[in-house]
Protein backbone atom coordinates (compact mmCIF):
# COMPACT_ATOMS: atom_id res chain seq x y z
CA UNK A 1 0.00 0.00 0.00
CA UNK A 2 2.20 2.95 -1.02
CA UNK A 3 0.26 5.64 -0.09
CA UNK A 4 0.04 3.98 3.37
CA UNK A 5 0.55 6.98 5.93
CA UNK A 6 3.00 6.37 8.93
CA UNK A 7 3.21 7.50 11.87
CA UNK A 8 5.53 7.68 15.24
CA UNK A 9 3.85 7.85 18.67
CA UNK A 10 6.82 9.38 21.23
CA UNK A 11 5.75 7.54 25.13
CA UNK A 12 7.54 10.05 26.91
CA UNK A 13 6.53 8.06 30.79
CA UNK A 14 4.72 4.41 30.05
CA UNK A 15 3.30 4.53 33.55
CA UNK A 16 1.41 7.83 32.47
CA UNK A 17 1.33 7.97 28.63
CA UNK A 18 1.07 4.24 26.98
CA UNK A 19 -2.65 2.80 27.70
CA UNK A 20 -3.40 5.83 25.79
CA UNK A 21 -0.86 6.05 23.28
CA UNK A 22 -1.89 2.18 22.74
CA UNK A 23 -5.26 3.25 22.51
CA UNK A 24 -4.19 6.46 19.87
CA UNK A 25 -2.32 3.66 17.87
CA UNK A 26 -4.61 1.31 17.71
CA UNK A 27 -7.27 3.82 16.36
CA UNK A 28 -4.87 4.85 13.57
CA UNK A 29 -3.98 1.48 12.71
CA UNK A 30 -7.45 0.55 12.25
CA UNK A 31 -7.70 3.30 9.83
CA UNK A 32 -5.13 1.82 7.44
CA UNK A 33 -2.25 3.85 9.13
CA UNK A 34 1.16 2.38 9.85
CA UNK A 35 1.89 3.05 13.64
CA UNK A 36 5.36 2.78 15.60
CA UNK A 37 5.64 3.32 19.14
CA UNK A 38 8.54 4.94 20.09
CA UNK A 39 10.59 5.04 23.50
CA UNK A 40 11.03 9.20 24.16
CA UNK A 41 15.00 8.63 24.84
CA UNK A 42 15.82 6.68 21.48
CA UNK A 43 13.89 9.28 19.13
CA UNK A 44 16.99 10.44 18.16
CA UNK A 45 18.16 7.36 16.35
CA UNK A 46 14.63 5.68 15.65
CA UNK A 47 12.85 8.92 13.82
CA UNK A 48 15.29 9.32 11.33
CA UNK A 49 15.95 5.74 10.57
CA UNK A 50 11.99 5.35 10.11
CA UNK A 51 11.30 8.33 8.36
CA UNK A 52 7.44 8.31 8.95
CA UNK A 53 5.25 10.85 7.54
CA UNK A 54 4.77 12.22 10.56
CA UNK A 55 5.81 12.03 14.06
CA UNK A 56 3.50 12.88 17.34
CA UNK A 57 5.87 14.44 20.27
CA UNK A 58 5.05 14.62 23.22
CA UNK A 59 6.00 18.86 24.06
CA UNK A 60 7.44 21.63 22.37
CA UNK A 61 10.85 22.29 24.36
CA UNK A 62 14.23 23.85 24.40
CA UNK A 63 15.50 20.28 25.22
CA UNK A 64 13.67 18.92 22.01
CA UNK A 65 14.07 21.91 19.56
CA UNK A 66 16.85 20.12 17.86
CA UNK A 67 15.04 16.78 17.56
CA UNK A 68 12.21 18.78 15.75
CA UNK A 69 14.52 20.76 13.76
CA UNK A 70 16.39 17.66 12.15
CA UNK A 71 12.79 16.38 11.77
CA UNK A 72 11.45 18.83 9.45
CA UNK A 73 14.49 18.95 7.51
CA UNK A 74 14.42 15.87 6.93
CA UNK A 75 11.03 16.40 5.53
CA UNK A 76 8.59 14.79 8.46
CA UNK A 77 5.70 16.47 9.85
CA UNK A 78 5.68 17.03 13.24
CA UNK A 79 2.29 17.39 15.26
CA UNK A 80 2.32 18.09 19.05
CA UNK A 81 0.32 16.00 21.72
CA UNK A 82 1.30 17.40 25.39
CA UNK A 83 0.63 14.51 27.28
CA UNK A 84 0.85 16.50 30.25
CA UNK A 85 -1.78 19.32 29.47
CA UNK A 86 -1.75 22.49 31.45
CA UNK A 87 1.45 23.20 32.33
CA UNK A 88 1.16 26.56 33.65
CA UNK A 89 -1.31 27.77 36.43
CA UNK A 90 -4.11 28.29 33.97
CA UNK A 91 -4.78 28.13 30.29
CA UNK A 92 -2.88 31.56 29.03
CA UNK A 93 -0.05 31.10 31.22
CA UNK A 94 0.56 27.88 29.50
CA UNK A 95 -0.30 29.29 26.04
CA UNK A 96 2.35 31.95 27.03
CA UNK A 97 4.89 29.49 28.15
CA UNK A 98 4.89 27.30 25.15
CA UNK A 99 5.37 30.13 22.98
CA UNK A 100 7.99 31.46 24.77
CA UNK A 101 10.01 28.83 25.28
CA UNK A 102 9.16 26.09 22.83
CA UNK A 103 9.56 25.74 18.91
CA UNK A 104 5.94 25.98 17.81
CA UNK A 105 6.33 27.66 14.47
CA UNK A 106 7.69 24.26 13.60
CA UNK A 107 5.01 22.36 13.89
CA UNK A 108 2.58 21.01 11.55
CA UNK A 109 0.42 20.28 14.01
CA UNK A 110 -0.95 20.71 17.63
CA UNK A 111 -3.73 18.92 20.02
CA UNK A 112 -4.51 20.42 23.30
CA UNK A 113 -6.45 19.05 25.83
CA UNK A 114 -9.47 21.09 26.07
CA UNK A 115 -11.54 24.26 25.11
CA UNK A 116 -10.23 26.66 27.47
CA UNK A 117 -6.71 25.86 25.79
CA UNK A 118 -7.53 26.35 22.49
CA UNK A 119 -9.25 29.59 23.42
CA UNK A 120 -5.97 30.49 25.06
CA UNK A 121 -3.25 29.34 22.07
CA UNK A 122 -5.42 31.64 19.99
CA UNK A 123 -5.59 34.70 21.67
CA UNK A 124 -1.82 34.47 22.47
CA UNK A 125 -0.84 33.45 18.60
CA UNK A 126 0.50 30.12 19.92
CA UNK A 127 -0.46 27.89 16.84
CA UNK A 128 -1.85 29.48 13.76
CA UNK A 129 -5.79 28.14 14.08
CA UNK A 130 -5.29 26.31 11.04
CA UNK A 131 -2.81 23.80 12.84
CA UNK A 132 -4.32 23.52 16.29
CA UNK A 133 -7.36 20.97 17.27
CA UNK A 134 -8.94 20.59 20.65
CA UNK A 135 -8.46 16.98 20.48
CA UNK A 136 -8.82 15.82 24.20
CA UNK A 137 -6.06 13.43 26.03
CA UNK A 138 -6.92 9.73 24.68
CA UNK A 139 -5.78 8.16 28.01
CA UNK A 140 -8.74 9.77 29.77
CA UNK A 141 -10.57 7.91 26.85
CA UNK A 142 -10.83 5.04 29.78
CA UNK A 143 -13.31 7.12 31.83
CA UNK A 144 -15.77 6.18 29.16
CA UNK A 145 -17.40 3.81 27.22
CA UNK A 146 -16.30 1.66 25.72
CA UNK A 147 -12.78 1.98 26.65
CA UNK A 148 -13.87 1.79 30.89
CA UNK A 149 -14.04 -1.88 30.02
CA UNK A 150 -10.47 -1.90 29.32
CA UNK A 151 -9.31 -0.73 32.61
CA UNK A 152 -7.51 -3.55 34.40
CA UNK A 153 -8.52 -4.67 37.91
CA UNK A 154 -6.62 -3.28 40.66
CA UNK A 155 -4.51 -6.26 42.06
CA UNK A 156 -5.92 -4.70 45.55
CA UNK A 157 -9.54 -5.93 46.76
CA UNK A 158 -11.75 -2.72 45.64
CA UNK A 159 -12.76 -0.26 48.54
CA UNK A 160 -9.07 0.86 49.34
CA UNK A 161 -9.08 4.88 50.52
CA UNK A 162 -6.45 5.73 47.82
CA UNK A 163 -3.75 8.68 48.01
CA UNK A 164 -1.99 10.29 45.28
CA UNK A 165 1.02 12.11 45.68
CA UNK A 166 2.36 15.13 43.85
CA UNK A 167 6.18 15.52 44.71
CA UNK A 168 8.90 14.95 41.71
CA UNK A 169 10.22 18.03 42.92
CA UNK A 170 11.57 17.37 45.67
CA UNK A 171 10.81 13.79 45.88
CA UNK A 172 12.61 12.70 42.01
CA UNK A 173 12.93 9.49 40.61
CA UNK A 174 14.66 10.83 37.80
CA UNK A 175 17.04 13.60 38.50
CA UNK A 176 19.96 13.98 40.87
CA UNK A 177 17.80 16.20 43.26
CA UNK A 178 15.62 19.06 44.20
CA UNK A 179 18.31 22.08 42.68
CA UNK A 180 18.22 19.91 39.08
CA UNK A 181 14.49 20.24 39.44
CA UNK A 182 14.29 23.62 40.00
CA UNK A 183 16.44 24.10 37.11
CA UNK A 184 14.39 22.45 35.11
CA UNK A 185 11.50 24.50 36.23
CA UNK A 186 13.40 27.52 35.49
CA UNK A 187 13.96 26.18 31.67
CA UNK A 188 10.38 25.56 31.45
CA UNK A 189 9.59 29.39 31.83
CA UNK A 190 9.17 29.66 35.48
CA UNK A 191 11.09 32.41 37.23
CA UNK A 192 13.39 31.93 39.52
CA UNK A 193 12.11 33.43 42.34
CA UNK A 194 8.58 31.07 41.75
CA UNK A 195 10.75 27.58 41.54
CA UNK A 196 12.83 28.57 44.58
CA UNK A 197 9.75 29.11 47.31
CA UNK A 198 8.15 25.95 45.00
CA UNK A 199 10.61 23.85 46.25
CA UNK A 200 10.54 25.17 49.69
CA UNK A 201 6.85 24.62 49.95
CA UNK A 202 6.76 21.31 48.07
CA UNK A 203 9.44 20.10 50.44
CA UNK A 204 7.12 20.59 53.54
CA UNK A 205 3.80 19.80 52.12
CA UNK A 206 5.70 16.41 51.20
CA UNK A 207 6.52 16.04 54.45
CA UNK A 208 2.69 16.66 55.96
CA UNK A 209 1.40 13.83 53.71
CA UNK A 210 3.81 11.32 55.48
CA UNK A 211 3.13 12.12 58.61
CA UNK A 212 -0.93 12.65 57.87
CA UNK A 213 -0.52 9.49 55.74
CA UNK A 214 0.73 7.53 58.89
CA UNK A 215 -2.17 9.16 61.28
CA UNK A 216 -4.73 7.97 58.96
CA UNK A 217 -3.53 4.63 58.60
CA UNK A 218 -3.53 3.90 62.40
CA UNK A 219 -6.67 5.43 62.80
CA UNK A 220 -8.47 3.84 60.87
CA UNK A 221 -6.75 0.61 61.25
CA UNK A 222 -9.09 -1.70 59.73
CA UNK A 223 -9.23 0.19 56.36
CA UNK A 224 -6.81 -0.78 53.11
CA UNK A 225 -4.43 2.14 52.21
CA UNK A 226 -3.01 2.76 49.12
CA UNK A 227 -0.52 5.49 47.90
CA UNK A 228 0.20 6.10 44.57
CA UNK A 229 3.28 8.11 43.85
CA UNK A 230 3.86 10.40 41.07
CA UNK A 231 5.38 8.33 38.12
CA UNK A 232 8.66 10.83 38.49
CA UNK A 233 8.75 10.15 42.13
CA UNK A 234 11.25 7.86 44.00
CA UNK A 235 9.10 5.23 45.57
CA UNK A 236 11.60 4.29 48.25
CA UNK A 237 11.54 7.55 50.29
CA UNK A 238 7.49 5.45 51.02
CA UNK A 239 9.17 2.49 52.70
CA UNK A 240 8.24 3.16 56.19
CA UNK A 241 4.67 3.64 55.09
CA UNK A 242 4.60 0.33 53.21
CA UNK A 243 5.67 -1.70 56.29
CA UNK A 244 2.13 -0.61 57.69
CA UNK A 245 0.06 -3.66 58.41
CA UNK A 246 -2.96 -1.78 56.33
CA UNK A 247 -0.59 0.27 53.97
CA UNK A 248 0.19 -0.41 50.06
CA UNK A 249 2.53 2.21 47.59
CA UNK A 250 2.35 1.03 44.40
CA UNK A 251 3.77 2.71 41.40
CA UNK A 252 2.66 0.60 38.74
CA UNK A 253 -0.35 0.81 37.00
CA UNK A 254 -2.25 3.74 36.01
CA UNK A 255 -3.67 6.71 38.03
CA UNK A 256 -7.35 5.68 36.33
CA UNK A 257 -7.14 2.01 37.58
CA UNK A 258 -5.93 2.79 40.52
CA UNK A 259 -8.44 5.29 41.20
CA UNK A 260 -11.56 2.94 39.44
CA UNK A 261 -10.91 0.51 42.24
CA UNK A 262 -11.10 3.17 45.48
CA UNK A 263 -13.81 4.23 47.66
CA UNK A 264 -12.17 7.51 48.09
CA UNK A 265 -9.60 10.13 46.95
CA UNK A 266 -7.19 12.31 49.42
CA UNK A 267 -4.82 14.51 47.36
CA UNK A 268 -3.06 18.10 47.91
CA UNK A 269 -2.67 19.48 44.26
CA UNK A 270 -2.81 16.70 42.09
CA UNK A 271 -4.76 16.49 38.83
CA UNK A 272 -6.21 12.92 39.56
CA UNK A 273 -8.80 15.23 41.47
CA UNK A 274 -10.62 16.04 38.55
CA UNK A 275 -9.67 12.10 36.93
CA UNK A 276 -11.33 11.12 40.01
CA UNK A 277 -14.91 12.97 39.43
CA UNK A 278 -14.78 11.47 36.14
CA UNK A 279 -14.68 8.12 37.45
CA UNK A 280 -17.59 9.70 40.41
CA UNK A 281 -14.68 8.63 43.29
CA UNK A 282 -14.76 11.75 45.44
CA UNK A 283 -11.63 13.89 45.73
CA UNK A 284 -10.62 15.28 49.20
CA UNK A 285 -7.53 17.80 49.61
CA UNK A 286 -5.81 18.62 51.93
CA UNK A 287 -5.61 22.24 52.61
CA UNK A 288 -4.28 23.08 55.81
CA UNK A 289 -0.78 23.15 54.67
CA UNK A 290 -1.62 24.21 50.87
CA UNK A 291 0.51 27.07 49.85
CA UNK A 292 -0.62 29.92 47.03
CA UNK A 293 3.09 28.61 45.55
CA UNK A 294 1.78 25.19 45.05
CA UNK A 295 -1.99 25.58 44.95
CA UNK A 296 -3.53 24.36 41.46
CA UNK A 297 -7.20 25.65 41.51
CA UNK A 298 -8.83 23.28 39.20
CA UNK A 299 -7.47 20.26 41.45
CA UNK A 300 -8.48 22.08 45.00
CA UNK A 301 -11.89 23.14 43.20
CA UNK A 302 -12.82 20.16 42.30
CA UNK A 303 -12.36 18.77 45.65
CA UNK A 304 -13.84 18.63 49.32
CA UNK A 305 -11.35 21.01 51.38
CA UNK A 306 -9.93 19.78 54.88
CA UNK A 307 -9.05 22.44 56.82
CA UNK A 308 -7.39 20.51 59.26
CA UNK A 309 -6.60 16.96 60.09
CA UNK A 310 -9.65 16.31 62.12
CA UNK A 311 -12.08 17.05 59.51
CA UNK A 312 -9.78 15.05 56.90
CA UNK A 313 -10.44 12.40 59.50
CA UNK A 314 -14.32 12.60 59.66
CA UNK A 315 -14.66 13.79 55.69
CA UNK A 316 -12.84 9.77 55.09
CA UNK A 317 -14.99 8.09 57.92
CA UNK A 318 -18.45 9.93 56.30
CA UNK A 319 -17.44 8.46 52.65
CA UNK A 320 -16.19 5.06 54.11
CA UNK A 321 -19.50 4.73 55.68
CA UNK A 322 -21.57 6.80 52.63
CA UNK A 323 -22.71 9.53 54.94
CA UNK A 324 -21.29 12.58 52.20
CA UNK A 325 -23.47 15.21 51.57
CA UNK A 326 -23.38 16.33 47.63
CA UNK A 327 -21.01 18.85 47.02
CA UNK A 328 -22.85 22.67 46.68
CA UNK A 329 -24.33 23.26 43.35
CA UNK A 330 -21.53 25.43 42.24
CA UNK A 331 -18.56 22.81 42.88
CA UNK A 332 -21.07 20.35 40.42
CA UNK A 333 -21.22 22.96 37.89
CA UNK A 334 -17.52 23.53 38.44
CA UNK A 335 -16.70 19.85 38.09
CA UNK A 336 -18.63 19.98 34.53
CA UNK A 337 -17.10 22.93 33.11
CA UNK A 338 -13.33 22.14 34.12
CA UNK A 339 -14.03 19.16 32.45
CA UNK A 340 -14.84 20.77 28.92
CA UNK A 341 -12.23 23.44 29.51
CA UNK A 342 -9.19 21.36 30.73
CA UNK A 343 -9.89 17.98 28.95
CA UNK A 344 -12.80 18.81 26.13
CA UNK A 345 -15.15 15.97 26.85
CA UNK A 346 -15.63 12.56 28.58
CA UNK A 347 -16.91 10.62 25.92
CA UNK A 348 -14.29 7.85 25.21
CA UNK A 349 -13.81 10.08 21.17
CA UNK A 350 -10.42 12.17 22.37
CA UNK A 351 -8.14 9.17 20.32
CA UNK A 352 -10.63 9.38 17.54
CA UNK A 353 -10.34 13.32 17.77
CA UNK A 354 -6.30 13.12 17.49
CA UNK A 355 -6.60 10.30 14.99
CA UNK A 356 -8.27 12.55 12.51
CA UNK A 357 -6.52 15.49 12.95
CA UNK A 358 -3.21 13.63 12.52
CA UNK A 359 -4.95 11.64 8.91
CA UNK A 360 -5.90 15.35 8.00
CA UNK A 361 -2.78 16.80 8.38
CA UNK A 362 -1.14 14.06 6.65
CA UNK A 363 -3.49 14.49 3.92
CA UNK A 364 -3.05 18.44 3.38
CA UNK A 365 0.88 18.24 3.30
CA UNK A 366 0.46 15.72 0.68
CA UNK A 367 -1.97 18.23 -0.55
CA UNK A 368 0.18 20.95 -0.63
CA UNK A 369 -2.91 22.78 1.30
CA UNK A 370 -0.30 22.83 4.80
CA UNK A 371 1.68 26.19 5.01
CA UNK A 372 5.26 25.49 4.56
CA UNK A 373 6.99 25.33 7.87
CA UNK A 374 10.51 27.22 9.14
CA UNK A 375 13.35 25.11 8.14
CA UNK A 376 15.37 26.10 11.00
CA UNK A 377 19.21 24.67 11.18
CA UNK A 378 19.35 22.81 14.70
CA UNK A 379 22.79 24.29 17.10
CA UNK A 380 25.83 23.29 16.95
CA UNK A 381 25.42 21.02 19.77
CA UNK A 382 22.39 19.55 18.25
CA UNK A 383 24.55 19.17 14.93
CA UNK A 384 27.00 17.07 16.69
CA UNK A 385 24.99 14.72 18.30
CA UNK A 386 23.18 14.12 15.53
CA UNK A 387 26.65 13.13 13.56
CA UNK A 388 27.22 10.70 16.12
CA UNK A 389 24.49 9.00 16.17
CA UNK A 390 24.50 8.54 12.43
CA UNK A 391 27.98 8.09 12.61
CA UNK A 392 28.43 5.42 15.06
CA UNK A 393 25.17 4.32 15.00
CA UNK A 394 22.67 2.91 18.13
CA UNK A 395 24.48 -0.11 19.91
CA UNK A 396 28.24 2.05 19.70
CA UNK A 397 26.53 5.04 21.19
CA UNK A 398 24.89 3.52 23.75
CA UNK A 399 28.33 1.92 24.93
CA UNK A 400 30.03 5.42 24.49
CA UNK A 401 26.80 6.99 26.97
CA UNK A 402 27.62 4.21 29.39
CA UNK A 403 30.98 5.07 29.82
CA UNK A 404 30.70 8.34 30.78
CA UNK A 405 27.10 8.97 32.48
CA UNK A 406 26.26 8.52 35.67
CA UNK A 407 24.26 5.14 37.06
CA UNK A 408 21.36 7.68 37.45
CA UNK A 409 21.07 8.78 34.22
CA UNK A 410 20.49 4.99 33.30
CA UNK A 411 18.29 4.76 35.54
CA UNK A 412 16.38 7.31 34.26
CA UNK A 413 16.59 5.98 30.63
CA UNK A 414 15.61 2.42 31.84
CA UNK A 415 12.02 3.77 33.51
CA UNK A 416 11.04 5.09 30.32
CA UNK A 417 11.47 1.86 28.43
CA UNK A 418 7.94 -0.21 27.33
CA UNK A 419 8.22 -4.25 26.70
CA UNK A 420 6.44 -5.57 24.26
CA UNK A 421 4.74 -8.05 26.48
CA UNK A 422 3.27 -4.69 28.11
CA UNK A 423 2.11 -3.32 24.96
CA UNK A 424 0.41 -6.43 24.17
CA UNK A 425 -1.72 -6.96 27.05
CA UNK A 426 -3.21 -3.25 26.50
CA UNK A 427 -3.49 -4.03 23.27
CA UNK A 428 -5.74 -7.29 23.98
CA UNK A 429 -7.73 -5.27 26.36
CA UNK A 430 -8.12 -2.53 24.13
CA UNK A 431 -9.18 -4.69 21.31
CA UNK A 432 -12.15 -6.31 23.23
CA UNK A 433 -13.49 -3.68 24.56
CA UNK A 434 -13.36 -2.04 20.89
CA UNK A 435 -16.16 -4.67 19.85
CA UNK A 436 -15.01 -4.41 16.08
CA UNK A 437 -13.25 -7.88 16.14
CA UNK A 438 -10.29 -6.39 14.81
CA UNK A 439 -7.15 -6.95 16.81
CA UNK A 440 -3.55 -6.28 16.97
CA UNK A 441 -0.39 -6.57 18.15
CA UNK A 442 2.63 -5.45 18.65
CA UNK A 443 6.31 -6.07 17.49
CA UNK A 444 9.68 -4.45 17.66
CA UNK A 445 10.95 -2.54 14.98
CA UNK A 446 14.89 -4.02 14.11
CA UNK A 447 15.05 -2.64 9.97
CA UNK A 448 15.08 -4.63 6.83
CA UNK A 449 18.23 -3.85 6.15
CA UNK A 450 22.27 -3.70 7.76
CA UNK A 451 22.50 0.00 7.57
CA UNK A 452 19.10 0.33 9.08
CA UNK A 453 19.44 -2.35 12.50
CA UNK A 454 22.34 -0.60 13.09
CA UNK A 455 20.52 2.94 13.19
CA UNK A 456 17.83 1.86 15.15
CA UNK A 457 17.52 1.00 18.78
CA UNK A 458 15.49 -2.01 18.46
CA UNK A 459 13.13 -0.41 21.17
CA UNK A 460 10.42 1.05 19.06
CA UNK A 461 7.18 -1.40 18.44
CA UNK A 462 5.24 -1.33 15.22
CA UNK A 463 1.53 -2.08 15.30
CA UNK A 464 0.45 -4.58 12.98
CA UNK A 465 -3.28 -6.32 12.29
CA UNK A 466 -3.01 -10.08 13.16
CA UNK A 467 -4.84 -12.38 10.57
Amino acid sequence: MPDQSHVCLIVDNPLRDLEGLVLLGRQLAARGAIVTLVPMYEQGFDVPALRPHLVLVNYTRPNNADLIKSYKRAGILVGVLDTEGIGGKNPDQFAEMVKSVGCTDLVDLYCVWGQAQHAAFLRNGTVPVELLYATGCPRYDFCAPPWRAALPKPSIEPGYVLINTNFPVVNPRFSDGSSDEEEAMVQAGFSREFARQFVIDAGKAYRSVLETSTKLAKHFADVQFVLRPHPFENIRSYDALAELPNFHVRQDGTSLEWISGASLLIHQNCSTAIEATMLKVEPLSMEWFNTPCLRLDAATRVSRGAESEAVLIELVQQGLEGRLCPVPKETEQFRQQIISDLFTAVDGANSSRVTTAVLDAIAAARGGNRRASALERPSLRGTVVDAVRRVLGHKANAALRRSYSGPENERRRLGKAFEPELVNSVLQRVCAASGDGRKFVAQRVTGNSRRMSRALSGASLRLTEAN
